[in-house]
């Protein structure tokens, strides 16, 4: 069965299987989480460093403003 693909059609490569198709959802689950994991981590990690250390670290990582 051809797989759609933003308008094209692509060959499938191998048939179908549904324990690899499992093994394949558990994997694409785990990730999905740990990225999860990782933004909170990372958004925690950014107000911890402004609202705790006060250190200026989101203000460094803004874009500087040219001066007319």
């Amino acid at each position: 069965k051809p797989i759609p693909f933003f308008g094209l059609e692509l060959p499938a490569l191998i048939g179908a299987n549904k324990a690899l198709a499992g093994e394949f959802k558990e994997l694409h689950e785990t990730l999905a989480v740990a990225g999860y994991w990782l933004i909170g981590l990372h958004a925690a990690a950014a107000l911890f460093h402004q609202y705790v250390r006060r250190d200026g670290t989101l203000q460094r990582m803004l874009p500087r403003q040219r001066q007319a």
